[in-house]
């Protein structure tokens, strides 16, 4: 991990002899900012600027790989301006502001995970383990360990058990609900590929079918359990709910303060997978001044529901519904089937009693709890959305009509390449372009 600085980490060339100050604020395990000095620095800069830029990394990203991201990304986005001849405002001046937030669990040296499916990759179990249980009471955490030490795989009785130990974990968010533990075990075991059966809306192996109770959990296979797996599974559940901590006690009242500082300045939010739900909790969450200008989704790794008025059956509107007017350009939301997290594993991880986030549920239907960086939105109108395929840089999206969501797909090629060929690459001159187009205006 890096060490943070008072004052802005980077400077970046805008060209003419002109720069940005890039500012880069943490924020705890609780939410909570814990730069304020950096950050009174950032809002006295955004009261003069023009334009305020303010991005939020994903999941398992430490300090150092964040600040090389946002660097990348700010100085691929102005160079792009000038390969393209776009012009600049003579007034221009922007402010560059990234958000670090603790979303990386289990680094370890130059290892990186945990990968969101698959073997343990190089990563200790034990290591995994000790992180992912240290809230627990030191009677939990004794019990679990003497479960799984040793253990490369677990029975359905010690599986359960552990489960149950387990389950605080899974409750740390009280807007997330109760896990139900036949539907954890059984994503559990299809994690570790004790299914194959391919799952639809119509039949989801290890989810609840359309109007069935939570007891009524169809099974998932013979097997044994592997305690990765649910160190993993743990994991991705409390980050996603770390992330919505950050963006509604730290981001959020950090943008309520942007807002204030200048009445002219237009604030442009971007970010990727969880950092996807740090910002639309920042802007769902508290009563802002006025509208944010933008807000660049990179394969967020939200329920694809979160925008809907109603979301299916339930009778209620997405968590995120108000985000779609507290946004003065359209939202756009990139979504890929190459990103396997999103596309394959996100709603088997995710697992609560609520659908559409900010509570959020995930078994096995992916028509309901499936990821919006996987499948794109569910609930949205055709006249609040506009589905297209990413373009290459220079192309222009059909953003000027009145479409809420502009959802793009970058499953297919841009120049001979995938435009987002993983959960990751989504720090390109396709997704810059995208930014720039909603910068424009």
């Amino acid at each position: 991990m890096g060490t943070a600085m008072i004052g802005p980490a980077k400077k970046i060339a805008l060209g003419g002899g002109k720069s940005a100050d890039l500012y880069l604020l943490r924020f705890g395990d609780d939410g909570r900012l814990e730069s304020p000095q950096t950050a009174q620095m950032a809002v006295d800069a955004a009261a003069k600027a023009t334009d305020v830029f303010v991005f939020s990394h994903g999941w398992n990203t430490v300090y150092r790989d964040a600040l090389a991201d946002y660097e990348r990304f700010a100085k691929g986005f102005i160079a792009q301006r000038a390969e393209h001849g776009l012009p600049t405002p003579p007034d221009y001046a922007p402010v560059l502001i990234g958000v670090i937030w603790p979303s990386a669990w289990f680094v370890f040296g130059d290892a990186k995970g945990p990968k969101i499916a698959g073997g343990p990759g190089g990563l200790e179990a034990a290591k995994m383990l000790a992180e992912v249980t240290k809230d627990l009471s030191p009677e939990a955490r004794s019990e679990i360990f003497e479960i799984v030490d040793g253990s490369v795989r677990l029975n359905e009785a010690e599986a359960t058990r552990v489960a149950k130990l387990m389950k605080p974990l899974w409750t740390s968010d009280p807007s997330m609900g109760a896990p139900n533990l036949k539907a954890i075990l059984a994503a559990w075991q299809r994690l570790d590929g004790g299914d194959s059966t391919p799952f639809t809306p119509d039949n989801s192996p290890i989810g609840r079918r359309r109007g069935s109770g939570d007891g009524q959990v169809a099974a998932a296979g013979g097997g044994r359990f592997d305690p990765v797996t649910w160190a993993r599974m743990a994991s991705v559940w409390q980050i996603k709910a770390r992330a919505g901590e950050v963006g509604k006690k730290g981001v959020g009242p950090l943008l309520v303060r942007l807002l204030k500082a200048s009445k002219t300045s237009r604030i442009h939010l971007v970010g990727h997978s969880f950092g996807a739900r740090v910002m639309l909790s920042a802007v769902a969450r508290p009563t802002l001044p006025r509208n944010v200008h933008s807000l660049l989704l990179l394969q967020p790794a939200v329920n694809r529901w979160c925008f809907a008025a109603e979301v299916l059956d339930t009778g209620r509107k997405g968590g995120y519904a108000e985000v779609l007017d507290r946004v003065d350009r359209p939202i756009i939301s990139t979504w890929s089937t190459h990103d396997f997290p999103l596309h394959e594993a996100f709603h088997l991880f995710v697992r609560g009693d609520s659908l559409g986030e900010i509570n959020a549920a995930a078994v096995g239907d992916t028509e309901r709890y499936g990821a919006l960086g996987g499948y794109g939105p569910g609930g949205l109108s055709g006249s609040q959305t506009l589905k297209a395929k990413a373009l290459k840089p220079g192309d222009d999206y059909a953003l000027n009509g009145s479409k809420k969501v502009v959802v793009l797909d970058g499953s297919g090629e841009v120049d001979g390449k995938v435009a987002i060929p993983s959960h990751g690459e989504v720090n390109s001159p396709v997704t810059w372009w995208m930014l720039h187009q909603l910068v424009a205006k």
